[in-house]
């Protein structure tokens, strides 16, 4: 029988500078836009936040809960951008419940979306991720100076 409803991403680390300035770091020349603030996921402001966030196309995020504690690192690449697909996590009911705040990092649109993967898995490995929030899984780093270092 299929459970109704997934478990909670795991807890990471409480989100602070040194998360903020290696997730920026691992985008190199990709990222654009101004540092990342955090922005609201609760119920009656999300609506604002996603408005917001309609125009980034492309980047990476970290989805925070209440007690500031990384519960996904992911990056976004397609129509609707960075906005999308915090609504297609926020309709699994389990994120829903803990992700209360998003910090943005902005990249740039026309980036390759082998270069975006290859920043979010070098993000993974600055963050020391792997293998710390359960089955979680990140793209690989490797190449990274060839496809994100070089891309400007």
């Amino acid at each position: 029988m299929k459970p109704d409803c997934c478990p909670e991403p795991l807890a990471g680390p409480v989100v602070g500078e040194r998360t903020l300035v290696y997730t920026h770091t691992s985008l190199g020349p990709l990222a654009i836009g101004a540092w990342p603030h955090r922005m609201s996921l609760h119920h009656q402001e999300r609506h604002v936040t996603l408005t917001a966030l309609n125009d980034i196309l492309a980047g990476l995020y970290l989805a925070v809960d209440y007690q500031g504690r990384l519960r996904w690192l992911g990056k976004a690449r397609r129509n609707g951008g960075v906005a999308q697909r915090l609504r297609e996590h926020l309709a699994h009911p389990e994120r829903d419940r803990v992700f209360a705040h998003v910090y943005v990092f902005e990249a740039n649109p026309d980036s390759l979306p082998a270069a975006l993967a290859c920043a979010e898995g070098m993000a993974a490995d600055l963050l020391e991720l792997r293998g710390h929030l359960g089955a979680r899984t990140w793209p690989t780093a490797t190449g990274w100076n060839q496809l994100v270092a070089t891309a400007a």
